[in-house]
């Protein structure tokens, strides 16, 4: 395969990061970001373990599971979720947030410590992600529950025809990450359904469409090839998890396969599983996300472009 292996490699096919995008991050939670993550039912935690594996944990359950202590530090109510036991105090750690309804996400990225059945994420980064894997993906549409057998498993593989049955009807995923200084960051991905493609029992791809071009994940990757997928089926309340590796691609057979009905992608993601696991998320479920009733009504929040005009003038 055509892997890509150095930044250099990605902007010339990309670019360089575009300097306003990069404008809209910030260093501190400030109102429009609290007001978000006051409303936001459900999160996706990615840490970093111990040996430097990545892990993904759903949070979830009633608005205010995520409850912003001060500018610097967001405190995240994992009760309902795992931990897991390699995570160290200071860990590298990003989340996604998410608010039925509204198309933007809230990325929030730092450094997690334990407290009781909460994680404290200090804070490094935090900055609005454009609507288009929510658009894309069809997020807030009316979804009836998922007609999948409710099968759950641990370790299994792509061959696994339940995983597949899951993997046809994915429509949005997060990926988790870290740099090689440290950062960690989870980048949500939206498509039509069906857009993770097995290339074999262990491995599984998908296209990389326009989006902000901060190609955060591929730069982490580049450095860091840990991560952990995070794979979700409107109106089921399991995720699939995938924890492996993964490389940047531009083979044209690869690419082909992940196509789709959209256009040629320029570059495809293959990630070589070590971990799958198909599984029921009580925390998923506490959250309502598929819920009609739970959306935000319009005008609660600003508009996105009122939190981007606030936060380029903030950094």
């Amino acid at each position: 395969m055509s892997a890509i292996s150095t930044v250099a490699e990605l902007e010339a096919i990309y670019g360089e990061q575009p300097p306003l995008t990069l404008e809209k991050s910030i260093s501190v939670l400030d109102e429009h970001c609290v007001a978000f993550l006051s409303f936001a039912p459900f999160a996706v935690l990615g840490v970093q373990g111990r040996s430097g594996a990545q892990h993904s944990v759903i949070v979830g359950g009633e608005p205010g599971t995520l409850t912003a202590e001060d500018a610097t530090a967001l405190r995240v109510d994992v009760a309902g979720g795992v931990v897991p036991p390699d995570v160290e105090g200071g860990a590298p750690a990003g989340l996604v947030a998410l608010v039925p309804g509204y198309g933007e996400t809230m990325r929030v990225n730092g450094r997690v410590r334990r407290d009781g059945e909460s994680v404290v994420l200090d804070v490094e980064e935090a900055f609005l992600h454009c609507a288009r894997c929510v658009t894309r993906s069809k997020l807030w549409r009316d979804h009836q529950p998922s007609e999948l057998a409710p099968i759950t498993m641990e370790g299994s593989g792509f061959d696994d025809p339940h995983v597949l049955a899951f993997l046809g009807a994915t429509s949005f995923l997060t990926l988790s990450s870290t740099d090689a200084g440290g950062h960690g960051d989870v980048s949500p991905k939206g498509d039509d359904r069906g857009f993770l493609v097995p290339l074999d029992s262990h491995r599984i791809a998908l296209p990389d469409r326009p989006g902000n071009r901060r190609t955060d994940t591929f730069r982490n990757l580049l450095a860091n090839p840990a991560v952990s997928l995070l794979a979700l089926v409107p109106g089921d309340d399991r995720v699939l998890e995938v924890r492996g590796t993964a490389h940047v691609t531009t083979d044209p057979a690869v690419r082909a396969r992940v196509q789709g009905g959209g256009a040629l992608p320029e570059l495809a993601l293959v990630i070589d599983a070590e971990r799958v696991d198909l599984r029921h998320e009580d925390s998923l479920q506490a959250s309502g996300l598929w819920r009609p009733d739970r959306r935000i009504p319009k005008g609660a929040l600003p508009t996105a472009g009122a939190i981007w005009t606030a936060h380029v003038g903030a950094s």
